[in-house]
């Protein structure tokens, strides 16, 4: 069975008892084999990632050092992979127009759940926003996701244990887009 992915991510205000669950759960997921993408930004990204080891987890980034992130799990946009990303955002974005350009760029990486020349999709999204409201950075990427038919879990609706057993089904059916 090929290597699973997911997106970990969420808003920045994740309040601390999700964070340290989604360090959990990035180990667990790690442990079952699946590869976590995520975008490198304070708060849930960085949950995720203190949970997946290097080797196992894909950081995409808007632009090099960001957020102080480097390493060989670093990955930066092509300027091509970038403009394409960027016709996505752009249309997903309810006010694209007022973004600044660095603005666009974090917006535009949330379409790297789209995988590498958006040709490989995550084949799952654990997120967390209040509420579990499509907003922000997050928001963008979870517009991403129900375009491309994802499956989004939202741990502000869904508890960890029952997003981990859906991530187990999704597993042993092997499902992948």
């Amino acid at each position: 069975m090929s290597t699973l992915t997911y997106a970990g991510i969420g808003a920045r205000a994740t309040p601390r008892s999700i964070l340290a669950a989604m360090t959990v759960i990035a180990g667990w997921l790690a442990r079952k084999g699946w590869h976590l993408n995520s975008g490198g930004a304070t708060g849930a990204d960085s949950a995720f990632a203190d949970g997946a080891p290097a080797d196992q987890r894909t950081l995409h980034l808007p632009w090099a050092g960001y957020n102080g992130c480097a390493g060989p799990d670093c990955r930066v946009l092509s300027p091509s992979e970038l403009e394409s990303c960027m016709a996505i955002a752009a249309r997903l974005h309810p006010a694209w127009e007022r973004c600044s350009p660095a603005v666009r760029k974090l917006h535009a990486r949330n379409a790297a759940i789209l995988g590498a020349g958006l040709g490989r999709p995550v084949d799952a999204v654990v997120a967390w926003t209040p509420g579990g409201t499509i907003t922000g950075g997050t928001g963008m990427a979870i517009r991403i996701a129900i375009e491309a038919r994802i499956p989004v879990l939202n741990l502000a609706v869904t508890p960890p244990r029952a997003v981990c057993e859906r991530l187990l089904a999704i597993r042993r059916a092997g499902i992948s887009p």
